[in-house]
């Protein structure tokens, strides 16, 4: 029997549809994975980016702030965090205003690697999307802006809708 290459037809059904939303969430998320390990070759994660992309806008930031906008927890962020300063691509100082705050701050060397980043996480996100129209990629970074809580769901959805 030959196999269905069409992503939706070949995933499972669910009594709940003809595919989970949840099943499809994360195909795509191993989709992401692969995408980056494919265009990305510093061997640093989507995460790690985030946190020197963040560092650039903020210049320095206490980590609860860097998580919050790098999207990470406490836990992740610690361990994130730690392995970046002592790869050198991070700074870590305790605030002088507030003894248990961290200061986290980028090095030269999280600036070079940041640098060299850039073209490679674009290069990911062009293979990510391809396929998709200019329409699709504002309606699915809208979309998952709303999921992921960056952005307020409109008043006027219905709560309960799948």
């Amino acid at each position: 029997m030959a196999e269905n290459r069409d992503p939706i037809v070949a995933a499972p059904l669910w009594p709940h549809g003809d595919c989970s939303l949840m099943h499809l969430m994360r195909r795509a998320g191993q989709r992401t994975t692969l995408c980056w390990t494919q265009n990305v070759d510093t061997g640093l994660s989507a995460v790690q980016y985030a946190i020197l992309v963040v560092l650039k806008e903020e210049t320095s930031c206490d980590q609860q702030t860097l998580g919050n906008r790098a999207g990470f927890d406490k836990a992740t962020g610690t361990y994130v965090i730690d392995r970046m300063s002592k790869s050198g691509l991070l700074q870590v100082q305790t605030d002088p205003a507030n003894r248990r705050r961290k200061l986290v701050s980028m090095t030269a060397a999280g600036e070079a690697m940041l640098e060299r980043m850039i073209e490679q996480a674009k290069r990911a996100e062009r293979t990510i999307t391809a396929g998709l129209d200019a329409q699709d990629i504002a309606d699915l970074k809208r979309l998952l802006s709303k999921l992921s809580g960056l952005q307020e769901p409109d008043d006027d959805a219905a709560p309960d809708s799948p």
